[in-house]
């Protein structure tokens, strides 16, 4: 059995090398390290990263995000029209999010330990956080429990809770049908937790 060699693992290592970074930042690393940097001293690595430009990276990053957020502005349309929303209110998931605003995400297991609830211990300074008229704040979340996790389960339902009782525009939606393909747009456009 040790010698065998776990499928789920080796398809999740081969998305991850084949798809985490987009092509333009693979673009950007490339440009600034070479082809087989990953394979070099670290240090050496670092001095190359240390040469691109500001403004490079705040471009890269500010389109990933802009990427992000049309796909997840698509994505979740699509999950209110399945779970019946009206014709408004699809309409209004397709405007969800600003292009130009912090954006901070959370894609995992919905578990006790790892605390996804911790934000709503204090919903009133969450509020807050999220509705700074001078550094506001949008928050993406998506995961999933296990079906017999119940206390896991809970923590989703007040999730939603919280972002039903909000106004739109909301600063914070829950994706469903969290899966890796999600995860890894996420972690392009978002300030990751």
């Amino acid at each position: 059995m040790a010698g065998r060699r776990n499928p789920y693992r080796l398809c999740h290592q081969r998305r991850a090398r084949a798809h985490w970074d987009s092509l333009e930042a693979d673009g950007l690393w490339t440009a600034a390290c070479g082809k087989g940097c990953w394979l070099g001293d670290l240090d050496d690595m670092e001095s190359h990263i240390r040469g691109i430009e500001d403004a490079q990276l705040w471009r890269l990053r500010n389109d990933e995000r802009k990427s992000l957020i049309e796909y997840v502005r698509n994505r979740y349309a699509r999950q209110v029209a399945a779970q019946g929303g009206s014709p408004q209110e699809i309409a209004f998931a397709r405007q969800e999010f600003d292009f130009g605003v912090l954006t901070l995400g959370f894609a995992r297991r919905f578990t006790s330990y790892k605390r996804p609830n911790l934000l709503l211990h204090d919903p009133e300074r969450l509020m807050r956080i999220l509705l700074n008229r001078d550094r506001p704040v949008q928050l993406i979340l998506a995961g999933k429990a296990h079906p017999q996790d119940e206390a896991g389960q809970a923590m989703i339902r007040e999730w939603n809770n919280f972002i039903h009782a909000l106004e739109w525009p909301s600063p914070v939606i829950f994706l469903s049908d969290y899966d890796m393909l999600l995860t890894e747009r996420l972690a392009g456009g978002v300030m990751f937790g």
